[in-house]
């Protein structure tokens, strides 16, 4: 009879292993995010000549089925990106908004994925404001420190065409912000 708590432990293990997006919203769809940057880093210059330029990022970003299983809905398996947050931290533990990285972003959106394909957003991770206020405006003119690199935590909401709450998606993206003296004389045009 060994055989009913090997049963209890299996399922036990199983039900651990179900993914974050699994649980979360009442959609049968699950939104992925598959890319920031192409895995790159960001290089952010806070000023460049005379102008405080905003920095854009693409993201990736996947529609799918949580069953497999499940047949196709046509339209109603489409879900649009309604709104994103942009979460900045840095690797030696210091947090502080406006002090130690730039205050938390948000933003509206209206951005569709096709049922079981995917896309690729833009989504504006620095604003000009963040880069006229400290931390990253003591980084003008060598002000203080010369480079400082922190993480930007992007994180997407979206419903399902019919109304339904999907799951929230995050990625991550390193930023490498400094003074580099740029010559443009213009801001260089969202991706």
């Amino acid at each position: 009879m060994k055989v009913i708590p090997v049963l209890v432990l299996g399922g036990l293990v199983m039900a651990g292993c179900t993914p974050n997006y699994f649980n979360q919203g009442n959609s049968t769809r699950a939104l992925l995010i598959t890319g920031v940057n192409s895995g790159n880093v960001l290089t952010s210059d806070v000023r460049q000549s005379t102008n405080v330029c905003p920095d854009s990022v693409v993201v990736r970003v996947e529609n799918h089925a949580k069953n497999p299983n499940a047949p196709a809905a046509g339209f109603r398996d489409d879900i649009v990106i309604e709104r994103y947050e942009v979460r900045y931290f840095r690797s030696d533990g210091r947090g502080v908004e406006g002090v130690d990285v730039p205050y938390s972003i948000s933003g509206n959106l209206a951005f569709e994925v096709i049922g079981e394909s995917d896309g690729a957003l833009p989504i504006e991770v620095v604003r000009r404001q963040a880069k006229l206020e400290p931390p990253l405006s003591q980084l003008v003119n060598n002000g203080g420190a010369f480079i400082v690199t922190m993480f930007a935590e992007i994180t997407l909401h979206a419903r399902t065409t019919t109304g339904v709450a999907t799951n929230s998606a995050t990625g991550r993206l390193q930023i490498d912000f400094a003074d580099f003296v740029g010559t443009d004389t213009t801001c260089p045009i969202s991706q």
